[in-house]
């Protein structure tokens, strides 16, 4: 099974390279001193199972590598639209396509049945140029749990949990789905195949719309979120918004906002990716997180005023610093 990793940044990097290491067939296609650095030295992963070093082919074109049995997308959801031409080589018309992406897939209406089937939120997909270029039918849904970085070039340093999940929009536990969750399982991962993708999507959104928007609006890492009165107060009520659209949506939800957010305080001075983006001057996701709950809230008749406000405030913050970068 050929299996392309497109933006093996530092998520991407850990698959990419877990992959390798327990002997699939694996390309990247990445970018800058990171992409030199692979090419000249192989991609060194950093865990808390061992270190090790992989020789996989990279490029920065997709064109280079041709069309793959497998390609697992580790790009931004923000970024996606624009990636598309340089994706498009790598893709066949058997081709499974992994969105290892934070928040709402711009394909979450897609086989979800009742008035909401094929909805398209404007906002996850402009114009419809996502949809359009990865059909529906391809699509293998995907929920990334670990989180790791870059400390240099070539190298990824993992932290935290290995969890993964994959999952079909229609909810079937197709053979493809099946036949990577065992190469991701044999990699080291722990992975599922769930029948209920969304809910698995929502479970973790509940958490990221609201940590990642107020984060990069306080320029706060976890600790001192949590410890603020004000804040802690913010983060529960835009955890209980998430819940209610998501029970709106049908999905069984079993979530008590506190304790999620008392289990993170362990955790220390995590910084959430949405705050490292901003201080990077790289695009921020704000659409997939608070902007998708907001929304869908509206879709469907859930009120969300809490997360309707920090969306605005987050998006006017990207619009400004588009506007400096010009």
């Amino acid at each position: 099974m050929k299996i392309c990793v497109f933006g093996a940044g530092a998520i991407g990097g850990l698959i990419a390279g877990a992959l390798a290491q327990s002997g699939n067939q694996v390309s990247v296609v990445a970018r800058g001193a990171h992409l030199d650095a692979i090419v000249r030295n192989g991609l060194e992963v950093r865990t808390d199972r061992g270190n090790w070093k992989v020789r996989i082919q990279a490029s920065s074109r997709g064109e280079d590598l041709g069309v793959q049995d497998v390609v697992i997308v580790g790009v931004k959801t923000c970024s996606l639209a624009d990636a598309l031409p340089a994706l498009a080589p790598l893709i066949g018309p058997k081709t499974t396509v992994v969105p290892a992406m934070n928040g709402v897939p711009w394909w979450f209406f897609s086989g979800f049945g009742g008035r909401l089937e094929g909805t398209r939120l404007d906002n996850l997909d402009p114009g419809g140029r996502i949809a359009a270029a990865l059909p529906e039918r391809q699509i293998l849904g995907c929920v990334v749990y670990p989180t790791a970085h870059l400390p240099a070039p070539g190298v990824v340093q993992h932290t935290g949990r290995w969890e993964l999940h994959l999952g079909e929009p229609d909810g079937s536990l197709s053979a493809r789905g099946q036949a990577l969750q065992a190469l991701l399982s044999d990699a080291g991962f722990s992975c599922s195949l769930t029948p209920d993708i969304r809910r698995e999507i929502w479970m973790k959104l509940i958490g990221n719309a609201a940590f990642n928007p107020v984060s990069a609006l306080t320029r706060a890492t976890l600790d001192r979120m949590l410890d603020d009165p004000g804040i802690y107060a913010l983060l529960e009520t835009l955890m209980n918004e998430t819940i209610a659209v998501g029970r709106a949506l049908g999905m069984a939800i079993e979530q008590n906002p506190r304790a999620r957010l008392e289990r993170g305080r362990p955790l220390g001075k995590v910084k959430f990716s949405m705050l490292q983006d901003l201080e990077l001057g790289r695009p921020m996701e704000h659409e997939s997180l608070s902007g998708a709950v907001a929304a869908i809230g509206d879709l469907i008749g859930v009120p969300t005023p809490n997360m309707h406000g920090v969306h605005a405030l987050i998006r006017a913050l990207a619009t400004s610093l588009a506007g400096d970068a010009r």
